[in-house]
């Protein structure tokens, strides 16, 4: 018979396990049991559910695992949330306007993402989002386990925040001030002549 191995990935060595008919009488010893090492339940002889720690819980399931400090998008990140926290009122009441309820935040780095990555549509950039980790945590997300926003409404907000003057500018900016305009990095293929055509369109009514 093969042995069953655990598939939550733990770095603390072997996770504990009990018989399900024994979690009554020792609830507290295992929860406490659980503060450092996850404990399986068993039910029947087969694996059933996991008790684990909030704070094991969240390393496990963080994002911040996932960040390389190296990589082009940690800079930008930086760069894009200075801007964006400049903008507080305007993006509070686009957020309110969203149909996906997603924070407009969130929305503003994910057009950033399909600008420096020359993506044809938001539905890639949604698409990525179910299976790229690292693009997970630009746009803000926390935890792997959040739900993403239905696709269908994130792609609309999208396209609403792309036509918004102050988001224009605000992605415009941070390019402008970023190496990645001029070729920084080889990872990313930024969609200049979108970015430069969106903007002129609003130097006009931005100007008035």
């Amino acid at each position: 018979m093969k042995e069953k191995k655990p598939r939550f990935n733990i770095p603390y060595g072997q996770p504990s396990s009990i018989p399900m008919h024994a979690l009554d009488k020792e609830l507290s010893k295992q929860a406490e049991i659980a503060q450092t090492t996850p404990v399986l339940v068993d039910r029947y002889g087969e694996p059933w559910v996991w008790i684990v720690s909030h704070a094991l819980w969240l390393e496990n399931d963080g994002l911040e695992a996932f960040v390389q400090s190296e990589h082009g998008l940690v800079d930008l990140r930086t760069a894009i949330d200075g801007l964006l926290s400049d903008d507080d009122p305007v993006l509070d009441e686009l957020s309110a306007q969203c149909a996906s309820v997603a924070d407009a935040r969130i929305i503003v780095r994910a057009w950033l993402l399909q600008i420096v990555y020359s993506l044809p549509d938001p539905k890639r950039v949604r698409q990525g989002l179910g299976y790229n980790m690292l693009w997970r945590w630009f746009v803000g997300y926390l935890l792997r386990s959040e739900p993403l926003p239905e696709p269908r409404a994130f792609v609309q907000d999208m396209n609403k925040v792309s036509a918004h003057s102050h988001v224009v500018g605000i992605v415009f900016r941070c390019l402008a001030n970023s190496a990645l305009l001029q070729g920084g990095s080889e990872e990313f293929r930024i969609n200049h002549g979108l970015l430069r055509t969106l903007r002129a369109q609003h130097l006009d009514p931005m100007g008035r």
